[in-house]
């Protein structure tokens, strides 16, 4: 897939051409057995047609795309979909397989905060040395040095070898060096969560200033809010492919759209605390009776546990809680501690049954997490766990018709909806 991403006719700052990067599973590359090995191939030519039996992952295929001057870029994908081997590619730190890349001009890439420091070395000399290797002379370094100890806030340390730094302090050297290289290209991947709040909040005011100078630059971030306030064109990629590229209000829906079914699609049984109670199953009903994953906004929705015992369990008290992904704190609860309609008891096999005649939700997915308590509410017969996902979708075609479930804008994003009104 060819993606440019730019509006204008200006030449590129960043251009690949048919881009592929392979790595080999399962060895470590360079090791004495490999290159004997390599050695004894290119030693006896009549092996050069065996078979090669090692398993291998394409990180990159087939990627072409032009990125020109002005243009704020931001890539997303799952972990894995190769991110940031691209911009490894762009910045030079590995070659690619296959394809051909270019670059024009200075890149600042913060893949790595202070990959280039010497442990042993003061953060002065690190300052020196890092510069260097992003492109600095050492007179451009000099004039920007109080600046850059000013931005990483080390004043007291930094003339102290930096193997003695902490991470943060390590974090916020490495990123005051690229920020004050004057970069044509500023490439920025999952860097900016290491450090305190307030140098974080300085990272992001540094980048949005850097942005809005009508200046080039590349990122990859699963905090998509940041991407969308960021970036004017986003690429979407998945398996080393590229997916989808346009505006965020483009790409974005259907990036959710495609990671929701993947959310819903990864459904787990119910793990049991002891053998007294098991929840065999669970399924979503909507007012019809009817199972089904996804529904309309505003629908009533029904949770149906259908659960064993080995004995007679006298007064369990069941609770749920509709959670956002992989948070396990509610949003809407259902508890039988706090109504107090526990069953007089449960024996054997049975279908319990949690309505809800409107969730005031909006499109996304949700879980369902639950517990099970015994009479005497002080142990647990079923832990707090994840019991099953639904997912939430705007209609397509009619009230009843479930359609996407991706948000249409990332700041207006909430999970629950109540009613307002404006006045003006």
């Amino acid at each position: 897939m060819v993606v440019d991403s730019a509006r204008g006719g200006a030449p590129p700052i960043v251009e690949f051409d048919r881009v592929s990067k392979r790595y080999r599973l399962g060895a470590s590359h360079g090791s004495l057995r490999d290159l004997v090995a390599g050695w004894g191939r290119r030693l006896t030519p009549w092996r050069a047609n065996e078979p090669d039996t090692h398993e291998y992952l394409w990180a990159l295929q087939d990627v072409s795309l032009t990125v020109r001057p002005g243009q704020v870029v931001g890539i997303v994908g799952h972990n894995g979909a190769g991110k940031t081997t691209l911009l490894k590619v762009l910045s030079g730190v590995t070659k690619p397989t296959s394809g051909h890349v270019a670059v024009e001009g200075r890149v600042a890439a913060l893949i790595e905060l202070g990959a280039g420091f010497h442990p042993d070395l003061t953060g002065r000399d690190n300052i020196y040395l890092n510069g260097a290797i992003l492109g600095l002379s050492r007179q451009e370094i000099k004039g920007r040095f109080n600046s850059i100890v000013e931005f990483a806030e080390l004043e007291k340390f930094i003339d102290t070898p930096v193997k003695r730094y902490s991470s943060g302090m390590y974090a916020r050297l490495g990123f005051a060096v690229a920020a004050h290289t004057d970069p044509d290209l500023l490439v920025v991947d999952e860097v900016l969560g290491v450090g305190d709040v307030s140098f974080q909040q300085k990272c992001f005011d540094f980048i949005h200033s850097y942005v809005a100078g009508d200046r080039t630059a590349l990122f990859v971030s699963h905090n998509l809010y940041v991407l969308e306030q960021l970036c004017n064109v986003l690429i979407w990629l998945d398996r080393g492919q590229i997916i989808r590229c346009g505006p965020p209000s483009d790409v974005l829906p259907a990036y959710f759209d495609y990671e929701e079914q993947r959310a819903l699609a990864q459904q787990t049984a119910p793990a049991p605390l002891d053998g007294a109670l098991r929840i065999e199953s669970v399924r979503f009903e909507d007012e019809a009776g009817v199972a089904r994953e996804t529904f309309p906004t505003g629908s009533a929705i029904t949770i149906a546990l259908e659960y064993t015992t080995t004995g007679p369990i006298r007064r369990p008290s069941f609770c749920l809680g509709i959670t956002n992904p992989g948070v396990g704190q509610p949003l809407i609860g259902a508890s039988m501690l706090a109504d107090g309609q526990a069953p007089p008891q449960l024996n054997g096999r049975g279908l319990l049954r949690c309505s809800f005649p409107c969730l005031p939700l909006l499109p996304r997915v949700y879980e369902v997490w639950g517990e099970i308590w015994h009479e005497d509410r002080t142990r647990t017969i079923v832990r707090w766990q994840r019991l099953g996902r639904f997912r939430i979708a705007y209609p397509e075609t009619g009230p009843d018709a479930p359609g996407t479930g991706s948000i249409r804008h990332l700041r207006a994003d909430a999970p629950i909806h109540a009613p307002y009104t404006w006045d003006y």
